[in-house]
């Protein structure tokens, strides 16, 4: 009798981390800044954020390319590279956000961050951040700056982190993007690190969220 066939590691991560998903984009913060109910303050604080983890992220993975087997450094497209426009964008935004400077880094997004460097030599992990973020950038991602346009006024020189040229069609690329995932050749171990790294990764994400709300509440108690 043939045995079936084990799942490939992009269904198995997105099975097995879809809770961690669900309560990551369900957090206040960013279900309250999609529905309309915060400001393009809120949006500012967010993207400050980002652009810690997208820096490290791009560093560690600048470094991987040269070093990891070629299906790795394939997968890591500079393509996907966000943090140039992440600061275009705050650089942008700041003054409509009522902001002098871009708030400093959470405790929460110093630890995502600190977390990225720790395994950034730990291919399976690092894919696994690199997986999380912009996947996420071209699903959600695009929902979020279409939302926070229409909510806030935002205009396209306060988005262009979620504008990718050079991807044509997001969803044939990520398909693309997931056969390079099930291609990689990891080893059942390093599967399993994959999807413990992804499950942390969305725990990274809620800790910000929190932390952003918190902050969120500071700034307006301050300018009530």
């Amino acid at each position: 009798m043939t045995a079936t066939p084990a799942p490939a590691l992009s269904a198995r991560v997105r099975e097995l981390t879809q809770a961690d998903h669900h309560e990551a984009e369900t957090s206040t913060f960013i279900t309250d800044l999609m529905g309309g109910l915060r400001s393009a303050r809120d949006y500012a604080l967010l993207l400050s954020q980002y652009e810690h983890i997208y820096h490290q992220l791009e560093d560690s993975v600048a470094l991987a390319r040269v070093t990891s087997p070629t299906p790795v450094a394939d997968l890591f497209d500079p393509l996907l590279e966000r943090a140039p426009f992440i600061r275009q964008d705050l650089l942008n935004l700041l003054p409509v956000a009522g902001l002098d400077e871009a708030p400093a880094e959470l405790p929460s997004t110093r630890a995502y961050v600190r977390r990225i460097a720790e395994v950034e030599h730990d291919h399976a992990r690092l894919a696994a951040h690199h997986y999380l973020r912009y996947l996420g950038d071209l699903s959600g991602g695009q929902a979020i700056g279409t939302m926070v346009s229409r909510h806030y006024g935002l205009t396209e020189e306060h988005l262009a982190m979620y504008r990718f040229e050079g991807i044509e069609k997001p969803k044939v690329y990520k398909d693309g993007y997931r056969l390079k995932l099930d291609s990689l050749g990891l080893t059942p171990e390093q599967e399993d690190a994959f999807i413990e790294e992804a499950s942390r990764g969305f725990q990274f994400n809620k800790d910000m969220f929190r932390d952003l709300d918190g902050l969120s509440r500071r700034l307006a108690g301050v300018a009530a």
